[in-house]
């Protein structure tokens, strides 16, 4: 085994006083020292510490639930750009701070996908923020009555990727709308961001208090955006049960309770004749 490949590892694992002597500990001890076991043990003390960041990344982003690219039925909807979200896969987006719009239908696989984006990215290295609309006015507010705003900020804009799921879905405040607006004016300074809206674009003025900082914040999320249109039926609903047809024109129609009546009596009748023949 190479002592430089050994050297790497303990800086790796930020034992730097080890890699400055480890060549001089290895001469004290005879130059046919094996360092096999060494390498391999170092190795294995990386891989451990490499998924300890991936699950830390993962449990600070905060998703709501694990999704994967990989997991996504591409089958279901042929309607779906697969082509964008493969371009996107390259994580390319998040490098250049720049803005993916999910846009369409509820149930489209919208969130599943972003949240695949943001799963690779964590495992990839990268810090994600991802939360509901409704959440983020929840943490800002509750942030804004303990005077914490600040902190939550540093928070949001040290993540290299944000996720806003649910664009449009509730209104805000107008203090709520001010800072999410000082929110997407720095995020072009530090992430990139996913959102994803089931409302049309003409609607995205109501969730702002304010028509002008509206219009201001609308501005910043096109900038330069990826737009990705989801149409077609509804991936979330793809496995429920099939209820059956209950149309009108699909149910036989009762029989008239006076007919049914008649019906019956003349039964009745016939049994009668019946038993008095086999009596006689």
């Amino acid at each position: 085994m190479n002592i430089e490949t050994v050297k790497i590892q303990l800086k790796s694992l930020h034992l730097s006083a080890a890699a400055r002597e480890v060549e001089e500990v290895l001469a004290s001890h005879g130059a046919a020292a094996d360092l096999g076991w060494v390498a391999e043990l170092l190795e294995r003390e990386l891989d451990a510490r490499r998924e300890r960041a991936i699950m830390r990344r993962i449990e600070n982003a905060q998703f709501p639930e694990i999704k994967t690219i990989e997991g996504f039925d591409w089958g279901f909807n042929r309607k779906l750009d697969r082509a964008a979200i493969d371009e996107l896969s390259d994580l390319e987006l998040i490098k250049r701070r720049g803005i993916a719009l999910f846009l369409g239908q509820t149930g489209t696989g919208k969130t599943h996908l972003a949240m695949g984006l943001g799963l690779k990215a964590a495992k990839e290295g990268m810090r994600v923020y991802c939360a509901s609309v409704k959440k983020l006015i929840s943490e800002i507010e509750f942030a804004r009555a303990r005077n914490t705003l600040a902190g939550l900020f540093r928070r949001i804009l040290s993540a290299q990727l944000w996720i806003i799921d649910d664009w449009g879905v509730v209104s805000m405040s107008r203090e709520v709308s001010e800072e999410v607006f000082d929110l997407l004016d720095r995020r072009k300074l530090n992430s990139a961001m996913i959102l994803t809206s089931n409302r049309d674009i003409e609607e995205w003025g109501e969730v702002f208090a304010d028509p002008v900082l509206a219009s201001a914040a609308i501005d910043r999320m096109f900038e330069a955006a990826k737009v990705v249109v989801f149409e077609g039926k509804s991936y979330r609903l793809k496995d429920r049960i099939i209820l059956p047809d209950l149309r009108l024109d699909n149910i036989t129609p009762k029989r008239d309770v006076p007919e049914a009546r008649e019906r019956g009596g003349r039964v009745a009748a016939e049994r009668s004749r019946k038993l008095q023949r086999r009596k006689d």
